[in-house]
């Protein structure tokens, strides 16, 4: 499907400015001065090709209580890597999986258990006595600085600005809101007032609703409003996580959040000897040029004891909306 610019400014509405009303695609098209069935239309079109993922809101896994890796696998053939792609196409705990070109580890996904123990133990289930693969290292994380996924289809680069991640994160119940509402929010249908229907279904208003959907956002159950998007399918061709061995992580971090915007993610995480990494972020972008401009301006300011930037290769697990 062919991205104009119309579609390219309405893309980058859901993404960026995605309101907090009954209406909100009416609110976009009012602000692009187009009508809301041209918006509406767009959106379905978008969906229906799967350049759009879902409109809504991320649910934190924190919330509902859980905790969360990454996982380097070192492959030796295209065998391995196909057997283990299709073991983690259909599991919901992997939400990313890609191949990157790193000369350690290949496979690089990110995982969800209930605690970190069954977290160690499913991935050693999976990869040790399942695959036959050995060699791999699995990093906790230890702060989450920044999770925030958005592609400006008109500068050619990622960024968003930078947000609070709360550490401590409720169940929604701890707040008086019932556990399903949530995941019910997450994903928007494109109609005219999305709310609605949800509202309804729990005795609500739309506006007490939303007013339920800030107080979630404030808290962290909730992140990212608005439009998760395919950027595969939208021209963003390079996706890398840059990974830095530095003396004051929390310095680093703070750096990334604050001055680096075109970082999607920026995590701190608990790393062996062998992996000396603790300080990661990942930049997407159409053009390799912007993403190193990047990385080389992340480089000359932190002077990182070493580094390694992994370029993905092959997403091995498109189209999920996180």
């Amino acid at each position: 499907m062919k991205i104009d610019l119309n579609t390219a400014k309405i893309l980058n509405e859901l993404q960026y400015n995605f309101p907090l009303t009954p209406t909100p695609f009416r609110d976009i098209a009012y602000n692009l001065g187009i009508s809301e069935d041209y918006v509406l239309k767009i959106v379905r079109n978008l969906m229906e090709h799967k350049i759009i993922k879902r409109i809504g809101f991320t649910v934190n896994y924190k919330s509902q209580g859980k905790v969360a890796a990454l996982v380097g696998v070192k492959v030796s053939s295209r065998e391995d890597i196909e057997r283990l792609r299709m073991e983690l196409l259909n599991n919901q705990e992997v939400t990313h999986n890609y191949l990157r070109d790193d000369p350690d580890f290949q496979v690089w996904f990110t995982i969800k258990a209930p605690s970190f123990e069954i977290l160690k133990n499913d991935v050693a289930e999976l990869l040790e006595n399942k695959l036959k693969l050995s060699d791999y290292v699995i990093l906790p994380s230890k702060r989450v600085c920044k999770v925030s996924v958005r592609y400006d289809l008109i500068k050619g680069i990622g960024w968003s600005k930078p947000t609070e991640q709360p550490n401590d994160v409720p169940k929604p119940e701890e707040i008086g809101i019932p556990p399903t509402l949530p995941r019910e929010v997450s994903r928007l249908k494109p109609v005219s007032r999305p709310y609605l229907e949800i509202a309804k279904k729990y005795g609500l208003s739309e506006e007490e609703l939303l007013n339920i959907v800030r107080l979630m956002l404030e808290k962290g159950i909730l992140r990212n409003p608005g439009a998760s998007v395919d950027g595969d399918k939208i021209g963003f061709k390079y996706n890398v996580m840059t990974v830095l061995n530095v003396d004051d992580t929390e310095y680093a971090c703070k750096f990334l959040k604050d001055e680096v915007w075109e970082a999607s993610h920026i995590v701190e995480r608990i790393v062996p000897e062998r992996w000396p990494y603790p300080v990661y972020f990942v930049l997407h972008a159409m053009k390799k040029d912007v993403v190193e401009e990047v990385i080389n301006n992340v480089i000359r300011h932190l002077k990182p004891i070493s580094y390694r930037k992994l370029y993905s290769i092959e997403n091995l697990k498109p189209g999920v909306a996180r």
